[in-house]
Parts: structure tokens; C-alpha cells; sequence
């Protein structure tokens, strides 16, 4: 009868025991999950507070050199040129169609006899909303484009570079740098959107 109580006894007291170091495993493991979370977040705040400084610190460089490249190209009598040179273009392009409207108008005036001021109004409207409609339609396919497959950091630092690489060599360059640049960006685009589908086809 002793013995079986001692057995008894000698049970309880190791479940005892083992349900003490139960208690002790978990409020241990507890305690390494609070230090754990606590570290986490500390880790987490000190890669914020790098993360925007490192954030600062690339705009003012950005901003620095974005007004000391626009400064070198206000100051060179080769970028002002090609960007008059431009202008003049879109000037005369704007010309051009004018005078395409003027005529269309006076052919149609002879033709039909509608007076002359309503002719140019309806040429002008037909051949503006023509154009207006090719612009519209083609910027946003080639916005979508850019949106889908450009959208994102490299794309900025490709316009800087080509911007300050054209700025800082117009001097040695042929061709008109508005078009290069334009151009340019058109070939990058259609390599990023080559490169997108290759992956995604693969």
C-alpha cells in the first residue's frame, strides 16, 4: 500500500515538475517572441530613418545636377539653337496647315458657293479634330505603353542621362539633340516593351 502510494506520489510530482517546465519553456519562448518583435521594430524604424535620408540625400544630387544641366544648356548657343530650331519646325508645320486649310476652303467655296468664312471654320474643325484625334489616341497608346512597361526609376535616370549627355556634348553632335533625344527615348521604350514580352513569352 506504501508503495503504491509512493508511486503515486512520485507521478504526481514529475507531472508537477513537468508542467513547471512547460510554464518556464513558454514564458521563455514568450519572452524571445516580445525581444524578437521589439528588435524588429527597432531594425525597422533605423531603415526608415536610412531609407529617407538616402532619399534626400539622391533629390538634392537630382536637383543639383538637373539645374546644373539646365543651366549648361540656357548657356549654350547649340541647345538654344536646336531648341529654336524646333520650335520653328512646329511653327512651320502649323503654317503648312493653314495654309492647306485656306486653300481647301477656297476650293470648296468656289465649288459649292458657301461663304468663305464658314468653309475655313468647318475645314479648320475637320482638319484639327483629325490631327487632334491622331494626337490623342496615339500619346495615350504610347502613355499606356510607357505606364505598363517603363513606369518606373530606370526609365527617370535614362531621361537624365540622355538629357545631360546631350547637353554636355551638343557641341560635338551632328544631328539636332531634340531629336536625337526624342528619338532615342522612342528606341529605349521599344526595348524595355521587346525585353517585357521576350520574359513574360519565356
Amino acid at each position: 500500500m506504501n508503495a503504491e502510494k509512493s508511486a503515486n506520489t512520485a507521478v504526481f510530482q514529475a507531472n508537477s515538475e513537468k508542467e513547471k517546465a512547460e510554464k518556464k519553456k513558454s514564458e521563455y519562448d514568450n519572452l524571445i517572441a516580445s525581444e524578437k518583435k521589439i528588435i524588429d521594430r527597432k531594425a525597422e524604424k533605423l531603415n526608415d530613418q536610412f531609407r529617407i535620408k538616402w532619399q534626400w540625400v539622391m533629390i538634392i544630387l537630382v536637383a543639383y545636377s538637373g539645374f546644373a544641366t539646365l543651366f549648361t544648356g540656357f548657356k549654350s548657343e547649340r541647345v538654344v539653337s536646336d531648341c529654336v530650331s524646333v520650335f520653328d519646325t512646329i511653327v512651320n508645320m502649323f503654317t503648312k496647315v493653314t495654309g492647306i486649310i485656306d486653300g481647301i476652303s477656297g476650293q470648296i467655296t468656289g465649288a459649292i458657293g458657301i461663304p468663305e468664312p464658314v468653309a475655313v471654320i468647318f475645314v479648320a474643325i475637320v482638319t484639327f479634330g483629325i490631327i487632334g484625334a491622331i494626337v490623342f489616341f496615339g500619346g495615350r497608346a504610347v502613355i499606356n505603353i510607357y505606364q505598363e512597361y517603363c513606369y518606373d526609376e530606370i526609365s527617370l535616370l535614362v531621361v537624365m542621362v540622355s538629357v545631360a549627355v546631350l547637353i554636355w556634348f551638343a557641341e560635338f553632335i551632328p544631328l539636332n539633340i531634340v531629336l536625337i533625344l526624342i528619338l532615342s527615348h522612342i528606341g529605349y521604350i521599344c526595348v524595355r516593351w521587346y525585353i517585357k514580352g521576350y520574359k513574360e513569352n519565356h
